[in-house]
């Protein structure tokens, strides 16, 4: 074949190809645009009010706990309420010997009669000047005597019974009924825990925060089987004087348990207030990502990716407080924005859709 008829057929051979190819010449540069274009998540960005908050262990205690003693000497008669049952106010839970203290007491109030009678005698012979002042004088000290004897016997009666100072719950008897007991003997445990105090130990950065009448949130720990119980409670006292051993200030809190579900010596967690945010921006931590040393975020904006260099407050949990660099209202990309660049073509899908 000569030269010329073989270009004339490589020629005819490349229009062939050319007319094959024609109708498609763009698409490939078409797959290369859709492929720069990232799926992304967005979220409208809001101000909103935020509550800074730390937690602190601490202790339950009984609002009052009260250990009861025999006021006088005897033999333990009578008991009354059992162990583990809620007494009133002034509801007797013990008797003293009272049947020799009754004995004593009607003895005294029948020597008091008598020198009552002859006192009164004594002062009507001395109107009448048939007796001298000095026996008058001995009957009105025999006279007083016998009421100041006459008033102890009736206290001593009264003391015989071992009433209950507070409503709450008989937690201990120390005695049991038979038992010999002298003045002074510890003879029960009472409890007041429809109400109970919580002490906390609250470090030295952050007692500045805190202040009595402050609302607080009391939360037992949870444990298996048992629902945490989660107490509203208000700052009554926060001592003035650190401790010296822990460098920590003492704060008393009072926490309502008229279900009796909390109980003294439990551990709780004291959720406190540090500080109110009214009106701020901010964004979850895993939104930030760092570009060249820089905390940075994205936004979009009509299909593109927008880098926005962000300044830090606060970090509360798991979000982060934007001091500068992003407004309420912007598209935030939440999801996807890991490996964006500024200006990259994204496709966006609202946080709340699907």
């Amino acid at each position: 074949m000569s030269y010329l008829a073989r270009f004339s057929l490589l020629g005819t051979v490349l229009v062939f190809l050319n007319a094959c190819s024609g109708g498609h010449a763009g698409a490939p540069e078409s797959v290369e645009t859709a492929q720069q274009s990232t799926n992304v998540t967005v979220a409208t960005v809001v101000a909103e009010d935020l509550r800074e908050t730390f937690t602190l262990p601490g202790g339950l205690e009984a609002w009052e706990d009260l250990t009861l003693a025999a006021e006088v000497a005897g033999v333990v008669r009578w008991i009354g309420p059992r162990e583990g049952e809620r007494v009133r106010e002034g509801e007797p839970i013990l008797r003293i010997d009272p049947e020799a203290i009754e004995a004593a007491l009607a003895r005294d109030r029948a020597d008091y009669e008598l020198q009552k009678r002859q006192f009164a005698r004594m002062e009507d012979l001395a109107a009448r000047n048939f007796v001298s002042p000095q026996e008058l004088d001995q009957a009105r000290r025999a006279f007083e005597v016998a009421e100041a004897e006459l008033r102890r016997s009736r206290v001593a009666l009264e003391k015989s019974t071992v009433r209950s100072p507070i409503s709450g719950i008989l937690d201990r008897l120390l005695v049991d009924r038979g038992e010999y007991v002298t003045e002074g003997t510890p003879v029960a445990a009472i409890v007041q825990v429809d109400r109970l105090k919580v002490n906390v130990e609250v470090p030295e950065k952050d007692v500045a925060f805190l202040h009595t009448g402050d609302t607080v949130r009391v939360v037992t720990a949870a444990v298996p089987g048992r629902i945490a119980v989660e107490r509203g409670g208000q700052v009554l006292h926060l001592s003035y004087r650190a401790d010296p051993a822990t460098r920590t200030y003492l704060a008393r809190v009072a926490v309502e348990n008229l279900e009796g579900e909390l109980r003294p010596g439990m551990i709780v967690r004291v959720a406190l207030v540090r500080r109110e945010l009214p009106g701020v921006v901010a964004v979850p931590l895993y939104t930030v990502v760092e570009r060249e040393g820089r905390r940075v975020v994205f936004v979009e904006e009509e299909g593109v990716a927008r880098l926005r260099s962000v300044g830090f407050g606060p970090v509360i949990g798991d979000r982060v407080v934007i001091a500068e660099g992003l407004a309420a209202g912007e598209r935030l990309i939440i999801e996807g924005q890991q490996f964006l660049t500024d200006g990259a073509a994204v496709q966006a899908r609202m946080k709340d859709e699907g």
